[in-house]
């Protein structure tokens, strides 16, 4: 992904995850968090250049990320993106958001699994199927290779929406404090 393409998904990212349950936790002010959620996402998207399995819509008005979920990003990533300085301006809402995150448990996956993350389509093209489109492609690509599949959607109104594909959700935690739902699903149709 050339850096131009990168900021076209960033922002579109910073409108899609604007409601996100981690990102409202770690940025209150809606203006705050779509600038920083943009800068996140470079840092996000810049990184899956190099290992992760990346499905983006023929018009790109959506994309889907699936990455390993034992595949753990270190500082040197983050120092890989374009943007690196602009999350540091940010300090507290990076710090907010990688708390959040760091309650996610992936040993609930086994080895060989890839998560969704991230999977977003611009504000104006959703509920067109575009999102289940590049999902439906990256379950019939990777179960064809052997992989299992799986995600952690952290927003309950999502839910269903993933058991429609195929997800079957195999944990379930409520952070108190951040008041974050954690579902862990796993892909279970062939």
């Amino acid at each position: 992904m050339n850096r131009k393409e990168l900021k076209y998904f960033a922002r579109m990212a910073a409108e899609s995850y604007i409601d996100d349950p981690v990102h409202k936790y770690a940025t209150k002010d809606p203006e705050r968090r779509k600038k920083y959620v943009y800068h996140f996402m470079m840092e996000r998207l810049s990184t899956s250049n190099r290992e992760d399995i990346i499905y983006i819509d023929e018009e790109n008005r959506g994309i889907c990320v699936w990455r390993d979920a034992h595949n753990d990003y270190t500082m040197i990533d983050f120092l890989r993106c374009p943007n690196w300085i602009f999350l540091a301006l940010y300090a507290v809402n990076t710090f907010k958001t990688l708390k959040a995150y760091s309650h996610l448990d992936t040993s609930v996956f086994p080895k060989g699994t890839l998560i969704i993350s991230p999977v977003f389509v611009a504000k104006e093209h959703q509920s067109k199927g575009i999102a289940t489109k590049l999902i439906k492609q990256g379950i019939e690509d990777l179960t064809a290779k052997g992989y299992k599949l799986g995600l952690e959607a952290q927003n309950p109104d999502n839910v269903k929406f993933y058991e429609k594909l195929g997800f079957k959700t195999v944990k379930y935690v409520y952070f108190e404090k951040e008041k974050i739902h954690n579902y862990y699903m796993m892909y279970e149709k062939g």
